[in-house]
């Protein structure tokens, strides 16, 4: 099964193969015309995923929202967004109250260095999208072609 969400700029494509491993890729585009609106939303899956960043760290998380809305959040709850290569950096709200990549890539709790640790001292966790990106997720979810 292959679903494709909306997140910002960039689209997620979760494809789920037969033993419900979920290959998690990452296309920069602005448009999706391979989105198909389901009548009922399906959650993320509850389960941490764990990878091993660029800088050789590893990173649990957990998946969050569902074909409209999605995010990813550290197990300390931080939120995570992919930055322009598809790594999971800090989110952080911009000038705009926009969420955006940090440019920090994350990490689990005991890998995290001294440059981790004072950004978040900075930052709360469960940072959440502006108003202006949720419209933008559920119109484009509404209207795939745009």
């Amino acid at each position: 099964m292959k679903k494709t969400i909306i997140i910002s700029a960039i689209c997620l494509t979760f494809i789920t193969t037969k033993a419900n491993n979920i290959i998690f890729q990452t296309n920069n585009m602005l448009h999706s015309t391979h989105y198909m609106l389901h009548k009922s939303m399906v959650p993320a899956d509850p389960r941490p995923r764990t990878i091993k960043q660029p800088n050789g760290k590893t990173l649990t998380f957990y998946i969050r929202g569902d074909e409209r809305i999605s995010w990813c959040e550290t197990l300390d709850g931080y939120t995570l967004l992919n930055n322009e290569e598809g790594n999971l950096e800090y989110a952080c709200i911009d000038e705009n109250l926009n969420l955006v990549p940090s440019g920090i890539l994350a990490s689990n709790t005991e890998e995290r260095d001294e440059e981790e640790l004072n950004f978040l001292r900075e930052i709360k966790p469960k940072l959440f999208f502006s108003k202006q990106q949720t419209d933008l997720m559920l119109g484009r979810c509404n209207n795939p072609t745009k």
